[in-house]
């Protein structure tokens, strides 16, 4: 009512509309309902109509899937891009589910300490990340082609305070290849963002030479060895 100027009658008629979009079932009824009386799926439901009934040109989702089951993960997802076709509008999806991320996003911001550490297309990030951060990031996450009994490769550590930030570049506490850097960089100088191996819309904050060579090298093998493999 307040942004659109829309009588009590009309905004309770495209609420109940949105929620029948969003697929809550009987949602002239369950409009009347407190959020205790829904599952968290169709919270999370009343959530995205609650966002896109004024019609934005950008949504921006938090989480979205948090707390879900992978079931109502699968189906939020789907949702999400059904809703942006139809309504054209932007979505930027905050989350730490790679996923999500492999299977939703075009571009990437993987953000530390607050500032932007890397940013490309998702092909680019997932496949040839540039930043030892975006390199723990996908250490972490279960190889469904390794053994049953290999391990997960967790950052070291853990993150910064923003009232107190390291000195240089934020991460080079936990950072397991600051000393292939000359000169101290990485304690006494913040990285500027810069190219990455030429390509302008792949940027990374990192003073490391040849961070490409480093992944392939050393980190790739420990995170996916049967694809090092398979590729050699």
């Amino acid at each position: 009512m307040h942004h659109s100027s829309a009588s009590n009658r009309d905004a309770k008629r495209k609420s109940i509309e949105m929620l029948d979009r969003v697929g809550i079932p009987q949602p002239d009824q369950r409009i009347n309902d407190f959020p205790h009386q829904f599952s968290g799926g169709m919270r999370q439901r009343a959530m995205i109509a609650m966002g896109l009934i004024n019609d934005p040109s950008l949504l921006i989702a938090d989480e979205p899937t948090t707390a879900l089951d992978v079931t109502v993960q699968a189906q939020i997802l789907d949702l999400l891009r059904e809703l942006q076709r139809e309504f054209n509008s932007a979505v930027i999806i905050i989350t730490h589910d790679l996923g999500v991320i492999a299977e939703m996003a075009d571009d990437v911001l993987v953000m530390y300490a607050g500032r932007c550490v890397e940013y490309g297309t998702a092909k680019e990030i997932l496949t040839h990340p540039e930043m030892p951060y975006t390199w723990g990031l996908l250490s972490s996450v279960p190889d469904v082609t390794a053994s049953t009994d290999a391990r997960l490769i967790p950052i070291p550590g853990t993150p910064p305070s923003l009232l107190n930030p390291p000195t240089g570049c934020a991460f080079h506490p936990r950072c397991a290849h600051r000393e292939k850097v000359p000169g101290d960089l990485c304690f006494t100088e913040l990285p500027e963002l810069s190219a990455a191996k030429g390509n302008a819309a792949h940027v990374k904050r990192c003073h490391l030479p040849d961070p490409d060579a480093i992944y392939r090298a050393d980190v790739l093998p420990e995170i996916a060895p049967d694809l090092v493999k398979d590729n050699r």
